[in-house]
């Protein structure tokens, strides 16, 4: 704990504020139903669709459209911030819906990702419940909380459809097209962006892999086929929900989690052009869930060690914290053969990540957390502790009140206390 204390008197580095306004469109003055409260242009910064998210080399923002089947590749252009500021950021969904002029439940949140240098949390969200509303990417600074938004058609860009998408209509529960399971997720790796969803015509998971920048090329694997051990049965259909990449014991590995939820790795070198990869399925997360995000970081333990952690935040669970090295031990095995609910075949140890939407790594200490509100329902966009995973002011107990005196052996506590009231903006 007292190491990151220390962190915390990191000298200020003052971020420059993006300058996001409106401009007209340059065929003449926009029609006014083209404009919305605050002068936005709808044709400046809308998208067709705007579902999955990732940052790649040089602070470049990949976009996956899951409607157009196509990946954009936008130039960010920020200043660097390198003090941990926190966010405590409650209604964002408030806030991006007044800019608008809409409705808070009209602002469906698709994805959110923190940019690696500004800190500023990347937020795509739909603008209406309609097969054609637009999508835009809110751009929110952890300074002052003050909201942008990406002008997608002055950036610089650059994009690629992704290929054999699925272009027939067949509807998942009546209302879901499969065609929105076009792109589930993506990962840049060592020159090539990695994008997992379905295929056309066999309508199986699929691994499509892109070279950047963009040169009109891209493999697909084969198939990807895998174990499920609550369906008790091998299978090819369902995508990849959440993956990233990851060394374990010296092998670059894809480690990915589908949705009820097993938890699979491949080596990346199977990952090829036509291959037929079949995935080890190393653990059961647990049954009746779908996995929302995927991110490793080093944190902090309770007896002042480090130690390399993957966290898999979920929708009906609390989220899974696994340690690499654990999950590299699992890989050594077999992998898992016959019926399990779970969790199984890996240590898993669950962390109040309750009602989280989306997750990011922020900083060195911090993690962004976009959150449904249980009491308010609106969406708070916050920052958690790595190694803690919660935060000390959602809660009333025996801590907060004024005689509490801390009892031998619980000094640990009271640092911690010490350090997030403030960081909780208490």
């Amino acid at each position: 704990m007292k190491t990151m204390t220390k962190l915390l008197v990191i000298p200020v580095v003052l971020l420059v504020a993006i300058s996001w306004k409106a401009i007209s469109d340059e065929s003449g003055t926009p029609e006014k139903d083209d404009i919305f409260e605050e002068g936005i242009n709808v044709k400046e910064y809308s998208l067709t669709g705007a579902n999955i998210m990732t940052f790649g080399p040089d602070n470049v923002l990949f976009v996956g459209d899951s409607k157009s089947a196509v990946v954009y590749a936008f130039e960010t252009k920020v200043t660097e911030l390198k003090d941990p500021t926190p966010y405590n950021f409650f209604g964002v969904d408030k806030k991006i819906a007044g800019k608008l002029g809409a409705n808070p439940s009209d602002i469906l949140i698709q994805d959110m990702k923190v940019h690696p240098l500004s800190q500023e949390a990347y937020i795509s969200f739909k603008r209406g419940h309609g097969p054609d509303d637009k999508s835009f990417i809110a751009i929110v600074s952890p300074k002052d909380g003050s909201i942008g938004f990406l002008n997608v058609r002055k950036a610089k860009q650059s994009k690629v459809t992704v290929s054999d998408p699925v272009t027939a209509t067949p509807n998942l529960w009546r209302d879901i097209p499969a065609s929105t399971l076009n792109i589930t997720d993506m990962d840049f790796h060592k020159g090539n962006l990695y994008v997992a969803g379905l295929t056309n015509g066999e309508f199986a998971s699929t691994m499509r892999v892109i070279p950047f920048p963009f040169n009109k090329k891209q493999s697909k694997v084969g198939s990807i086929e895998m174990y499920h051990a609550v369906h008790t049965q091998m299978e090819t259909r369902a995508p990849v929900r959440a993956m990233l990449f990851e060394e374990l014991d010296g092998v670059e590995t894809l480690v990915a989690a589908y949705t009820c939820t097993p938890l699979v790795t491949m080596p990346a070198s199977a990952v090829k052009e036509g291959n037929h990869v079949k995935a080890k399925t190393i653990a059961e997360l647990g049954y009746g869930n779908v996995p929302i995000d995927m991110i490793t970081f080093v944190a902090q333990e309770l007896d002042g060690s480090y130690d390399k952690k993957l966290l898999i935040t979920n929708k009906y669970r609390s989220a899974s914290l696994i340690s690499i090295k654990d999950l590299a031990e699992a890989n050594k095995g077999a992998g898992l053969s016959g019926f399990s609910r779970g969790p199984e075949g890996v240590a898993i140890f669950p962390v109040p990540l309750s009602g989280v939407m989306h997750i990011d790594n922020q900083n060195q200490m911090m993690l962004s957390v976009l959150r449904r509100n249980m009491d308010t329902g609106t969406v708070d966009l916050l920052s958690k502790l790595k190694g803690s995973y919660f935060r000390l002011s959602d809660f009333v107990n025996e801590y907060d009140f004024a005689d509490y005196q801390y009892t031998e052996g619980g000094e640990i506590w009271k640092d911690y206390h010490q350090m997030a009231r403030p960081l909780e903006g208490f």
